[in-house]
C-alpha cells in the first residue's frame, strides 16, 4: 500500500511539472531583476527601452533603478510605467507620482505609483494617503531605498514576507529568483506529557510491572518528554524556476519516567529515574524545488542517515540502548515528495495556502527496523500588517507502526521493558492549530508559533502532544 501511495505522489508531481513545462511559453514573463511574473505586478509593471534598441520589463520602480544601475554605460532612449487606474503604459518622466500611501507596495517598503493625469494621482492620495510628486523625487526616493537595502529588498515582493516564514515549523517549500541565497536558523520545541491510547488518556497508575490489576504490563513508565530540535537550512535560486535546499538539525530528547518493580516490592513502585537524554545531528537532508506555475511547487527531498540509531543511557540501573524516539535518525534513505499550493490577494495583504508531503523510508535500517511512513499536511491563512505578518495554520500528520524491531530495545519477542521501546506503540494521527507571526527587519526576518494538538490518536500506549513552540531568524541576500 505504501508502495502505491508513494508512487501515486511522484506520478502526481511529476504530471504537474509536465503540465507547467508544456504552457511555459504562454506564462507572462518575468521580471529580469527578481524574478516575478510581470503579470503579478500589473499597476507597477516599467519597460526599459535603450538606445540600442535593448528592451528590459522589470516589475517595478525599484527594479527599475537597479537594473540601469546595472547598466549606467547605456543610454536609456524611453522609460514606460503601467498607469495605476488602467495599466496602459505612460510615460514615465510625465507622469505624476504617488509616494507612500496604504497600498502595499511592489519591491518597496513605500509604495510608488504612477498617474497618466494628475488629478488621478490627487485623487488617489485623498483616499489612500501619501505624496504627490514628480518622477525625479520618485527615482531618488526608489535609489535611497535599494542603497540602504543593498540593492535587493527581498521581502517586499507581494506576498515575500509571508512566503518566507521562518516559524512554520512545517517548512512551505518555495522558490527564490536566480542568484538569491537564505539561510535559516528554527528552533522547534515539543512538550510531551501524560500517556494517551488510541483516543483515551491513561493514568500512570493504569501501569505497573507483573501486575494482573493493571491493564498495561511495563516496569518503566514514561511522565513527560521535552524534545529540542535546531535546524539549520540553506536555500539557492540555480534559476527562477529551480532552488536547491539543504538542511541539518541538532536534537537534544530529554525523557523522565518512573520505575515499578510490581507488588511485591511495594516500596518500589512508582519512583522517580534519573532524567534520560540524548542528543547529537539527525539526519541530513537534501532537495530540489521546481516552480510549476504561479501558484503550485513541486519538490522531492532525499533524507541521508546520519542521525545516529544506537543512543545509550542509563535505564534500571545500566547502560540500556535508548528507545525509538529518543534515537537521533531514521538509520535509512528517505524520499520526500511534496507539493506546494500558494496564493495572494490582489493586494497582496492575505496569503494562503496548502501542502502535503509523504515521507517513504525505502528500506531497514542496519537494526533491523523502519520509522513508520508519514503523510503530513498542512494549510494556512497569513494577513500583512506593514513588516509585521500574522498567521494561521492547521497541520495534520498521519504516521504508522515501525516495522520490524531493533533486538537490543525489545527484550523479547511480545514484552519490552518501557511502552516506547515497543514498535506497535508508535505512529498515529494528529492534527494541531497554531498561530504566529513574524517581523521582517531590512535583509532578516524573526518569527514565532506556538500551537497545540487539537486531535490526536495515538496507537498504542504513548505520551501525547500538550503543545509545541517554534521560533526562527533568517537572512536573504
Amino acid at each position: 500500500m505504501k508502495m502505491l501511495t508513494m508512487f501515486l505522489v511522484i506520478c502526481l508531481l511529476f504530471t504537474c511539472a509536465y503540465a507547467g513545462a508544456a504552457c511555459a511559453e504562454e506564462s507572462p514573463k518575468t521580471c529580469k531583476l527578481c524574478g516575478m511574473d510581470l503579470a503579478d505586478s500589473p499597476k507597477s509593471r516599467m519597460l526599459i527601452v535603450y538606445s540600442d534598441g535593448t528592451s528590459i520589463a522589470v516589475c517595478s520602480l525599484h527594479c527599475a533603478v537597479e537594473e540601469m544601475k546595472q547598466n549606467k554605460d547605456k543610454q536609456v532612449k524611453s522609460l514606460m510605467v503601467a498607469d495605476y487606474l488602467t495599466g496602459e503604459m505612460i510615460d514615465a518622466r510625465t507622469a505624476a507620482w504617488v509616494i507612500g500611501g496604504d497600498k502595499m507596495g511592489v519591491m518597496t517598503a513605500v509604495a510608488k505609483w504612477a498617474f497618466a493625469r494628475g488629478e488621478d494621482a490627487q485623487n488617489f492620495v485623498k483616499e489612500h494617503g501619501g505624496n504627490v510628486a514628480a518622477f525625479d523625487e520618485a527615482m531618488k526616493a526608489a535609489a535611497d531605498e535599494a542603497a540602504l537595502e543593498g540593492g535587493h529588498p527581498v521581502h517586499h515582493h507581494p506576498g515575500g514576507q509571508m512566503l518566507y516564514n521562518p516559524a512554520f515549523g512545517d517548512d512551505i517549500y518555495h522558490t527564490h529568483p536566480a542568484g538569491m541565497w537564505m539561510f535559516t536558523y528554527k528552533h522547534m520545541y515539543m512538550n510531551m506529557g501524560g500517556l494517551r491510547a488510541g483516543s483515551s488518556n491513561v493514568d500512570t497508575h493504569s501501569v505497573g510491572y507483573n501486575d494482573n490489576s493493571k491493564p498495561y504490563n511495563y516496569m518503566m513508565i514514561p511522565t513527560y518528554m521535552d524534545m529540542h530540535m535546531n535546524m539549520f537550512m540553506a536555500m539557492y535560486g540555480v534559476t527562477d524556476n529551480l532552488t536547491l535546499m539543504g538542511m541539518a538539525n541538532y536534537e537534544v530528547n530529554d525523557m523522565q519516567m518512573l520505575m515499578d518493580m510490581g507488588p511485591r516490592m511495594p516500596r518500589m513502585r512508582y519512583v522517580t529515574q534519573p532524567t534520560m537524554q540524548t542528543e547529537g545531528f539527525g539526519d541530513t537532508e537534501l532537495r530540489g524545488l521546481y516552480k510549476i506555475n504561479k501558484y503550485l511547487t513541486g519538490s522531492l527531498g532525499l533524507s541521508i542517515p546520519t542521525g545516529c540509531i544506537n543512543q545509550t543511557d542509563m535505564m534500571m540501573g545500566r547502560v540500556e540502548r535508548a528507545p525509538y524516539d529518543m534515537q537521533l535518525g531514521s538509520g535509512t534513505w528517505d524520499l520526500k515528495p511534496a507539493l506546494t499550493y500558494s496564493a495572494l490577494s490582489d493586494d497582496a495583504k492575505w496569503n494562503w495556502g496548502a501542502q502535503a508531503m509523504y515521507t517513504y523510508h525505502t528500506t531497514k535500517n542496519s537494526d533491523d527496523y523502519s520509522l513508520g511512513d508519514s503523510f503530513k499536511a498542512t494549510s494556512w491563512l497569513q494577513r500583512a500588517f506593514g513588516p509585521a505578518t500574522t498567521s494561521l495554520r492547521l497541520a495534520y500528520t498521519d504516521t504508522g507502526r515501525i516495522s520490524g524491531q531493533d533486538s537490543q530495545i525489545l527484550l523479547s519477542q511480545n514484552w519490552a521493558p518501557t511502552p516506547d521501546g515497543d514498535p506497535r506503540n508508535y505512529g498515529g494521527q494528529r492534527l494541531d492549530g497554531l498561530i504566529g507571526v513574524n517581523i521582517v527587519a531590512g535583509r532578516l526576518t524573526f518569527g514565532v508559533e506556538g500551537g497545540m494538538p487539537l486531535y490526536q490518536y495515538l496507537n498504542g500506549l504513548q505520551l501525547k502532544t500538550q503543545f509545541v513552540i517554534n521560533t526562527g531568524i533568517q537572512v536573504m541576500f
